[in-house]
Protein backbone atom coordinates (compact mmCIF):
# COMPACT_ATOMS: atom_id res chain seq x y z
CA UNK A 1 0.00 0.00 0.00
CA UNK A 2 1.34 3.49 -0.82
CA UNK A 3 1.40 5.89 1.70
CA UNK A 4 0.60 9.49 0.74
CA UNK A 5 3.63 12.20 1.19
CA UNK A 6 2.16 15.09 3.54
CA UNK A 7 3.02 18.36 3.20
CA UNK A 8 3.71 21.38 5.39
CA UNK A 9 0.67 24.15 4.36
CA UNK A 10 0.39 27.74 4.47
CA UNK A 11 -2.39 30.15 3.38
CA UNK A 12 -3.45 28.16 -0.23
CA UNK A 13 -0.10 26.90 -0.65
CA UNK A 14 1.08 23.33 -0.60
CA UNK A 15 4.72 23.87 0.74
CA UNK A 16 7.47 21.52 -0.54
CA UNK A 17 11.32 21.51 -0.04
CA UNK A 18 13.24 24.36 0.78
CA UNK A 19 14.88 25.73 -2.30
CA UNK A 20 17.04 29.02 -1.03
CA UNK A 21 18.02 30.62 2.28
CA UNK A 22 19.16 34.22 2.52
CA UNK A 23 19.35 36.53 5.31
CA UNK A 24 15.72 37.54 5.84
CA UNK A 25 14.99 33.42 5.42
CA UNK A 26 14.16 30.52 4.05
CA UNK A 27 12.47 30.06 0.01
CA UNK A 28 10.58 27.17 -0.10
CA UNK A 29 8.76 25.51 -3.17
CA UNK A 30 5.13 26.06 -2.72
CA UNK A 31 2.30 24.88 -5.25
CA UNK A 32 -0.86 26.52 -5.66
CA UNK A 33 -3.27 24.12 -7.99
CA UNK A 34 -1.00 23.23 -10.65
CA UNK A 35 1.47 26.53 -10.76
CA UNK A 36 4.91 26.75 -9.16
CA UNK A 37 5.57 29.66 -6.98
CA UNK A 38 8.72 30.79 -4.59
CA UNK A 39 7.53 31.25 -0.75
CA UNK A 40 10.09 33.78 1.06
CA UNK A 41 9.25 33.47 4.86
CA UNK A 42 10.50 36.59 6.66
CA UNK A 43 10.17 38.88 9.21
CA UNK A 44 7.85 41.59 8.65
CA UNK A 45 9.26 44.74 9.18
CA UNK A 46 9.41 48.61 7.69
CA UNK A 47 12.44 47.05 5.04
CA UNK A 48 9.81 43.97 3.73
CA UNK A 49 7.19 46.78 3.56
CA UNK A 50 9.65 48.91 1.44
CA UNK A 51 10.96 45.91 -0.97
CA UNK A 52 7.22 45.53 -1.50
CA UNK A 53 6.25 48.62 -2.58
CA UNK A 54 9.27 48.76 -4.61
CA UNK A 55 8.24 45.65 -6.42
CA UNK A 56 4.91 45.99 -6.79
CA UNK A 57 5.55 49.06 -9.33
CA UNK A 58 8.01 47.03 -11.64
CA UNK A 59 7.11 45.02 -14.48
CA UNK A 60 10.15 43.64 -16.72
CA UNK A 61 10.79 40.29 -18.50
CA UNK A 62 14.08 40.01 -16.58
CA UNK A 63 12.86 40.50 -13.56
CA UNK A 64 11.06 38.31 -11.15
CA UNK A 65 8.15 39.29 -10.48
CA UNK A 66 6.42 39.52 -7.03
CA UNK A 67 2.85 37.41 -6.92
CA UNK A 68 1.49 38.38 -3.83
CA UNK A 69 2.52 39.02 0.02
CA UNK A 70 0.54 37.39 3.41
CA UNK A 71 0.88 39.04 6.61
CA UNK A 72 0.82 36.93 9.93
CA UNK A 73 -0.83 34.09 8.06
CA UNK A 74 -1.15 30.45 10.02
CA UNK A 75 1.68 27.82 8.59
CA UNK A 76 1.05 24.43 9.47
CA UNK A 77 4.40 21.91 9.57
CA UNK A 78 3.93 18.49 8.44
CA UNK A 79 3.63 17.65 12.19
CA UNK A 80 0.51 19.17 12.67
CA UNK A 81 2.61 21.90 14.88
CA UNK A 82 1.26 25.37 13.53
CA UNK A 83 2.95 28.85 13.21
CA UNK A 84 2.15 32.52 12.44
CA UNK A 85 4.33 33.80 9.54
CA UNK A 86 5.01 35.98 6.84
CA UNK A 87 5.42 35.71 3.01
CA UNK A 88 6.55 37.26 -0.24
CA UNK A 89 5.25 35.13 -3.03
CA UNK A 90 7.12 35.10 -6.32
CA UNK A 91 7.25 33.39 -10.05
CA UNK A 92 9.27 30.16 -9.33
CA UNK A 93 12.30 30.12 -11.42
CA UNK A 94 12.99 26.50 -11.95
CA UNK A 95 16.19 26.39 -14.12
CA UNK A 96 18.34 27.84 -10.88
CA UNK A 97 20.53 30.54 -9.92
CA UNK A 98 23.83 31.72 -11.34
CA UNK A 99 26.24 30.77 -8.88
CA UNK A 100 25.13 26.33 -8.93
CA UNK A 101 25.88 26.79 -12.66
CA UNK A 102 29.62 28.34 -12.53
CA UNK A 103 30.55 26.79 -9.08
CA UNK A 104 29.47 23.45 -10.96
CA UNK A 105 29.97 23.43 -14.40
CA UNK A 106 32.24 26.18 -14.87
CA UNK A 107 32.28 29.32 -17.02
CA UNK A 108 30.15 30.19 -19.99
CA UNK A 109 31.55 30.66 -23.14
CA UNK A 110 31.93 34.03 -24.46
CA UNK A 111 28.94 34.22 -26.69
CA UNK A 112 26.45 32.64 -23.60
CA UNK A 113 27.55 35.02 -21.67
CA UNK A 114 27.43 37.92 -23.45
CA UNK A 115 23.39 37.13 -23.72
CA UNK A 116 23.49 36.47 -20.60
CA UNK A 117 25.21 40.26 -19.89
CA UNK A 118 22.90 41.85 -21.96
CA UNK A 119 20.45 40.60 -20.04
CA UNK A 120 21.50 41.99 -17.54
CA UNK A 121 22.32 45.56 -18.78
CA UNK A 122 18.36 45.65 -20.07
CA UNK A 123 17.65 44.94 -16.55
CA UNK A 124 19.58 47.80 -15.05
CA UNK A 125 18.64 49.74 -17.69
CA UNK A 126 15.00 49.33 -16.62
CA UNK A 127 15.64 50.46 -12.94
CA UNK A 128 18.00 53.12 -13.16
CA UNK A 129 15.10 54.32 -15.59
CA UNK A 130 12.66 54.11 -12.87
CA UNK A 131 15.30 55.73 -10.39
CA UNK A 132 16.02 52.63 -8.57
CA UNK A 133 19.51 50.94 -7.89
CA UNK A 134 19.66 47.19 -7.15
CA UNK A 135 22.96 46.77 -4.34
CA UNK A 136 23.20 43.82 -4.48
CA UNK A 137 23.91 41.90 -7.32
CA UNK A 138 25.61 38.87 -7.44
CA UNK A 139 25.19 35.16 -8.49
CA UNK A 140 23.02 34.00 -6.12
CA UNK A 141 20.79 36.76 -7.07
CA UNK A 142 20.76 35.74 -10.50
CA UNK A 143 17.98 33.02 -11.64
CA UNK A 144 16.75 31.57 -14.83
CA UNK A 145 13.80 30.33 -16.43
CA UNK A 146 12.70 29.52 -19.98
CA UNK A 147 16.77 30.54 -20.97
CA UNK A 148 16.58 33.86 -19.93
CA UNK A 149 18.49 35.59 -17.29
CA UNK A 150 16.02 36.92 -14.32
CA UNK A 151 17.41 39.56 -11.46
CA UNK A 152 15.84 38.44 -7.77
CA UNK A 153 16.27 40.09 -4.83
CA UNK A 154 15.03 43.68 -3.85
CA UNK A 155 15.76 43.96 -0.02
CA UNK A 156 18.84 46.29 -0.72
CA UNK A 157 17.26 48.21 -3.78
CA UNK A 158 16.60 51.96 -3.36
CA UNK A 159 15.56 54.84 -5.20
CA UNK A 160 18.74 56.48 -5.93
CA UNK A 161 18.13 60.26 -4.97
CA UNK A 162 19.05 59.22 -1.27
CA UNK A 163 17.07 60.55 1.79
CA UNK A 164 17.77 64.34 0.82
CA UNK A 165 17.31 63.90 -3.25
CA UNK A 166 21.10 64.90 -3.37
CA UNK A 167 21.71 61.75 -5.78
CA UNK A 168 23.74 60.00 -3.28
CA UNK A 169 23.57 57.02 -0.60
CA UNK A 170 25.24 56.02 2.34
CA UNK A 171 23.76 52.92 3.50
CA UNK A 172 26.72 49.92 4.05
CA UNK A 173 24.61 47.60 1.92
CA UNK A 174 25.46 44.55 -0.35
CA UNK A 175 27.63 41.61 -0.39
CA UNK A 176 31.50 42.02 0.50
CA UNK A 177 32.93 40.30 -2.80
CA UNK A 178 30.68 42.41 -4.68
CA UNK A 179 30.83 46.19 -2.98
CA UNK A 180 32.16 48.90 -5.02
CA UNK A 181 35.15 50.47 -3.44
CA UNK A 182 33.36 53.24 -2.07
CA UNK A 183 31.28 51.48 -0.75
CA UNK A 184 34.07 49.35 1.47
CA UNK A 185 35.36 53.10 2.47
CA UNK A 186 32.22 54.05 3.71
CA UNK A 187 31.98 57.08 1.35
CA UNK A 188 28.62 57.99 0.30
CA UNK A 189 27.98 56.67 -3.31
CA UNK A 190 26.18 56.53 -6.85
CA UNK A 191 23.54 53.79 -6.66
CA UNK A 192 23.52 53.23 -10.50
CA UNK A 193 27.85 53.52 -10.10
CA UNK A 194 28.09 50.72 -7.86
CA UNK A 195 25.53 48.60 -9.82
CA UNK A 196 27.94 48.69 -12.91
CA UNK A 197 30.57 47.47 -10.70
CA UNK A 198 28.86 44.52 -9.36
CA UNK A 199 27.86 43.58 -13.30
CA UNK A 200 31.29 43.84 -13.91
CA UNK A 201 32.59 41.08 -11.40
CA UNK A 202 29.35 39.07 -12.61
CA UNK A 203 30.51 39.47 -16.12
CA UNK A 204 33.89 38.13 -15.18
CA UNK A 205 32.31 35.34 -12.80
CA UNK A 206 30.48 34.31 -15.73
CA UNK A 207 33.67 34.01 -18.47
CA UNK A 208 35.89 32.57 -15.70
CA UNK A 209 33.94 31.22 -12.85
CA UNK A 210 35.74 32.81 -10.50
CA UNK A 211 36.40 35.96 -8.74
CA UNK A 212 38.59 38.85 -10.15
CA UNK A 213 39.87 39.32 -6.60
CA UNK A 214 38.68 38.94 -3.01
CA UNK A 215 37.86 42.53 -2.16
CA UNK A 216 37.85 46.04 -3.99
CA UNK A 217 40.12 47.57 -2.09
CA UNK A 218 43.32 48.64 -1.87
CA UNK A 219 45.26 46.99 0.07
CA UNK A 220 44.17 43.97 -2.00
CA UNK A 221 46.76 43.06 -4.22
CA UNK A 222 45.22 41.85 -7.22
CA UNK A 223 42.44 44.88 -7.16
CA UNK A 224 45.56 47.33 -6.03
CA UNK A 225 46.47 46.60 -10.03
CA UNK A 226 43.28 48.04 -11.01
CA UNK A 227 43.43 51.18 -8.75
CA UNK A 228 47.24 51.95 -9.98
CA UNK A 229 45.93 51.24 -13.89
CA UNK A 230 48.54 48.51 -13.76
CA UNK A 231 46.00 46.22 -16.25
CA UNK A 232 48.70 44.34 -17.96
CA UNK A 233 49.98 43.08 -14.73
CA UNK A 234 46.39 42.30 -13.81
CA UNK A 235 45.45 39.88 -16.50
CA UNK A 236 49.30 38.55 -16.96
CA UNK A 237 48.59 37.06 -12.89
CA UNK A 238 45.23 36.11 -13.95
CA UNK A 239 46.33 34.49 -17.34
CA UNK A 240 49.23 32.25 -15.71
CA UNK A 241 47.26 31.40 -13.36
CA UNK A 242 44.91 29.44 -15.44
CA UNK A 243 42.23 31.67 -17.51
CA UNK A 244 42.11 31.72 -20.91
CA UNK A 245 43.44 34.97 -22.97
CA UNK A 246 40.64 37.28 -23.46
CA UNK A 247 40.27 39.44 -26.66
CA UNK A 248 41.52 43.29 -25.83
CA UNK A 249 37.62 44.96 -26.29
CA UNK A 250 36.43 42.36 -23.06
CA UNK A 251 39.67 43.29 -21.04
CA UNK A 252 38.74 47.28 -21.98
CA UNK A 253 35.05 46.83 -20.59
CA UNK A 254 35.94 44.82 -17.56
CA UNK A 255 38.93 47.26 -16.58
CA UNK A 256 36.51 50.61 -17.04
CA UNK A 257 33.49 48.57 -14.91
CA UNK A 258 36.04 47.89 -12.64
CA UNK A 259 37.90 51.39 -11.72
CA UNK A 260 38.08 52.62 -8.24
CA UNK A 261 37.17 56.08 -9.21
CA UNK A 262 33.05 55.38 -9.86
CA UNK A 263 33.66 58.59 -12.40
CA UNK A 264 36.10 56.66 -14.31
CA UNK A 265 32.97 53.80 -14.75
CA UNK A 266 31.03 53.37 -17.87
CA UNK A 267 27.43 54.44 -18.15
CA UNK A 268 25.16 51.65 -19.52
CA UNK A 269 24.95 53.42 -22.78
CA UNK A 270 28.79 53.22 -22.99
CA UNK A 271 28.60 49.28 -21.81
CA UNK A 272 26.14 48.85 -24.89
CA UNK A 273 28.09 50.34 -27.29
CA UNK A 274 31.51 48.76 -26.48
CA UNK A 275 32.86 46.82 -29.21
CA UNK A 276 32.72 43.59 -26.84
CA UNK A 277 29.41 44.01 -25.83
CA UNK A 278 28.10 44.19 -29.35
CA UNK A 279 29.53 41.19 -30.57
CA UNK A 280 27.77 37.46 -31.26
CA UNK A 281 25.08 36.57 -29.34
CA UNK A 282 22.98 32.93 -29.13
CA UNK A 283 19.12 33.08 -28.82
CA UNK A 284 16.29 31.44 -27.00
CA UNK A 285 16.22 28.13 -28.32
CA UNK A 286 19.79 27.61 -27.86
CA UNK A 287 19.92 29.38 -24.59
CA UNK A 288 17.51 26.22 -23.15
CA UNK A 289 19.22 23.91 -24.57
CA UNK A 290 22.78 24.89 -22.72
CA UNK A 291 21.07 25.16 -19.63
CA UNK A 292 19.46 21.76 -19.98
CA UNK A 293 23.05 20.52 -20.51
CA UNK A 294 24.69 21.63 -17.48
CA UNK A 295 21.51 21.24 -15.03
CA UNK A 296 21.72 17.13 -16.36
CA UNK A 297 25.46 17.54 -15.32
CA UNK A 298 24.53 18.95 -11.75
CA UNK A 299 21.36 16.64 -10.88
CA UNK A 300 23.69 13.88 -12.33
CA UNK A 301 26.59 14.92 -10.06
CA UNK A 302 23.69 15.01 -7.31
CA UNK A 303 22.20 11.78 -7.59
CA UNK A 304 25.95 10.13 -7.86
CA UNK A 305 26.24 11.55 -4.68
CA UNK A 306 23.02 10.54 -3.12
CA UNK A 307 23.84 6.97 -4.04
CA UNK A 308 27.58 6.92 -3.03
CA UNK A 309 25.62 8.26 0.74
CA UNK A 310 23.41 5.67 0.54
CA UNK A 311 25.71 2.79 -0.23
CA UNK A 312 28.50 4.17 2.75
CA UNK A 313 25.55 3.98 5.26
CA UNK A 314 24.44 0.45 3.40
CA UNK A 315 28.09 -0.66 4.32
CA UNK A 316 28.58 0.89 7.69
CA UNK A 317 25.21 -1.10 8.96
CA UNK A 318 26.33 -4.45 7.04
CA UNK A 319 29.56 -3.86 9.17
CA UNK A 320 27.86 -3.59 12.36
CA UNK A 321 25.70 -6.51 11.44
CA UNK A 322 28.65 -8.30 10.38
CA UNK A 323 30.78 -7.64 13.49
CA UNK A 324 27.42 -8.49 15.77
CA UNK A 325 27.16 -11.66 14.06
CA UNK A 326 30.80 -12.57 14.23
CA UNK A 327 31.72 -12.25 17.49
CA UNK A 328 33.30 -15.31 19.05
CA UNK A 329 33.45 -17.12 15.69
CA UNK A 330 36.67 -18.36 14.40
CA UNK A 331 38.70 -17.19 11.00
CA UNK A 332 35.58 -15.03 9.52
CA UNK A 333 36.83 -12.12 7.48
CA UNK A 334 34.91 -9.10 7.72
CA UNK A 335 36.52 -7.10 5.26
CA UNK A 336 34.56 -4.83 2.87
CA UNK A 337 34.80 -7.59 0.60
CA UNK A 338 32.13 -9.82 2.44
CA UNK A 339 29.47 -6.85 3.01
CA UNK A 340 26.78 -7.73 1.50
CA UNK A 341 25.00 -4.58 -0.48
CA UNK A 342 21.71 -4.21 -1.77
CA UNK A 343 22.36 -5.61 -5.85
CA UNK A 344 19.79 -2.55 -7.23
CA UNK A 345 21.49 -0.33 -5.22
CA UNK A 346 25.26 -1.48 -6.61
CA UNK A 347 23.39 -1.53 -10.19
CA UNK A 348 22.24 1.87 -9.88
CA UNK A 349 25.61 3.09 -9.03
CA UNK A 350 27.35 1.22 -11.57
CA UNK A 351 24.77 3.03 -14.21
CA UNK A 352 25.33 6.68 -12.76
CA UNK A 353 29.39 6.29 -12.68
CA UNK A 354 29.88 4.85 -16.49
CA UNK A 355 26.66 7.28 -17.82
CA UNK A 356 27.27 10.49 -15.99
CA UNK A 357 26.83 12.90 -18.87
CA UNK A 358 23.39 13.66 -20.21
CA UNK A 359 23.20 16.43 -23.17
CA UNK A 360 19.88 17.86 -24.55
CA UNK A 361 20.89 16.98 -28.45
CA UNK A 362 20.16 14.63 -30.67
CA UNK A 363 21.97 11.34 -31.04
CA UNK A 364 23.22 11.85 -34.80
CA UNK A 365 24.42 14.81 -33.49
CA UNK A 366 26.30 13.38 -30.46
CA UNK A 367 28.00 10.44 -33.06
CA UNK A 368 28.56 12.70 -35.40
CA UNK A 369 30.92 14.71 -32.66
CA UNK A 370 32.31 11.69 -31.34
CA UNK A 371 33.35 10.15 -34.95
CA UNK A 372 34.37 14.17 -35.88
CA UNK A 373 36.35 14.41 -32.38
CA UNK A 374 38.35 10.72 -32.73
CA UNK A 375 41.77 11.90 -33.35
CA UNK A 376 41.76 13.84 -29.95
CA UNK A 377 41.56 10.48 -27.96
CA UNK A 378 42.34 7.73 -30.96
CA UNK A 379 44.54 6.21 -33.68
CA UNK A 380 41.50 5.16 -35.49
CA UNK A 381 37.74 3.75 -34.48
CA UNK A 382 38.18 0.06 -34.81
CA UNK A 383 34.07 -0.78 -34.64
CA UNK A 384 30.96 1.43 -35.77
CA UNK A 385 27.08 0.61 -35.90
CA UNK A 386 25.34 3.54 -36.89
CA UNK A 387 22.03 1.84 -35.81
CA UNK A 388 23.19 1.69 -32.54
CA UNK A 389 25.29 4.93 -32.34
CA UNK A 390 27.86 2.75 -30.75
CA UNK A 391 31.72 2.79 -31.62
CA UNK A 392 35.02 1.74 -30.70
CA UNK A 393 37.76 4.09 -29.79
CA UNK A 394 41.34 2.27 -30.12
CA UNK A 395 45.26 3.09 -29.99
CA UNK A 396 48.48 2.00 -29.29
CA UNK A 397 50.78 3.43 -26.43
CA UNK A 398 54.04 1.95 -24.98
CA UNK A 399 53.25 -0.99 -27.40
CA UNK A 400 49.95 -1.61 -25.21
CA UNK A 401 46.38 -1.63 -27.23
CA UNK A 402 44.01 0.08 -25.45
CA UNK A 403 39.79 0.03 -26.00
CA UNK A 404 36.80 1.42 -25.40
CA UNK A 405 33.17 1.39 -26.13
CA UNK A 406 30.56 4.20 -26.86
CA UNK A 407 27.34 4.23 -26.98
CA UNK A 408 24.29 6.37 -26.92
CA UNK A 409 21.57 5.30 -24.79
CA UNK A 410 17.79 7.41 -23.87
CA UNK A 411 18.77 10.13 -21.21
CA UNK A 412 16.50 9.91 -17.94
CA UNK A 413 13.95 12.72 -19.58
CA UNK A 414 12.08 13.15 -22.78
CA UNK A 415 14.98 14.69 -25.81
CA UNK A 416 18.32 14.02 -23.66
CA UNK A 417 21.32 11.43 -24.34
CA UNK A 418 22.99 9.55 -22.49
CA UNK A 419 26.96 8.48 -23.13
CA UNK A 420 27.65 4.99 -21.76
CA UNK A 421 31.54 3.70 -21.74
CA UNK A 422 32.80 0.43 -21.53
CA UNK A 423 36.70 -0.67 -21.20
CA UNK A 424 37.38 -3.34 -23.71
CA UNK A 425 40.85 -3.75 -23.70
CA UNK A 426 43.66 -1.80 -21.08
CA UNK A 427 44.40 -0.30 -18.38
CA UNK A 428 41.49 1.20 -15.94
CA UNK A 429 43.30 4.19 -15.20
CA UNK A 430 43.77 5.18 -18.77
CA UNK A 431 39.82 4.27 -19.68
CA UNK A 432 39.12 6.91 -16.55
CA UNK A 433 41.00 9.37 -18.17
CA UNK A 434 40.01 9.18 -21.69
CA UNK A 435 36.85 8.88 -20.53
CA UNK A 436 36.96 12.33 -18.91
CA UNK A 437 38.47 13.57 -21.50
CA UNK A 438 35.98 12.30 -23.95
CA UNK A 439 33.04 13.94 -20.90
CA UNK A 440 34.71 17.27 -20.95
CA UNK A 441 34.59 18.19 -25.14
CA UNK A 442 30.95 16.79 -25.11
CA UNK A 443 30.05 19.23 -22.55
CA UNK A 444 31.63 21.91 -24.43
CA UNK A 445 29.22 21.58 -27.44
CA UNK A 446 26.71 24.53 -27.92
Amino acid sequence: MEIEKSYAQYAQYTVKQTIGKGAQGKVKLGLVGNKEVALKFVQFSKEIEKEMQIHRGLNHNNLIKLLNFHANEEYTKRSGKKEIKSCLVYDYMKDGELYEYLSQTGPFKEETARTFFQQLIDVLQYLHGQGLAHRDLKPENILFKDGQLMVSDLGFATFVGGNYGHGVLASFKGTISYMAPEILVRQKYVGQCVDIFAAGIILYLMMTAQLPFKQANAKDQLYNLICTNRFDQFWAYKEKSGIPRFSNEFKILINSMLAFDPLQRPTLSEIINSSWYQGITINNEILIKLLNSRKLKIQSQQNKENLQKMLDKQKIQAADQNQQLTVGIGNFNRGEEDITIDVTLKRELKRFKQTDIILPFEPNFIFAKLIENKNKFANKISFVDNLKYKLHYWFLQNNEEFEMAIQLVQGPIESTIGIDFQLINGNGLEFYQKKQQIEDMLLQIE
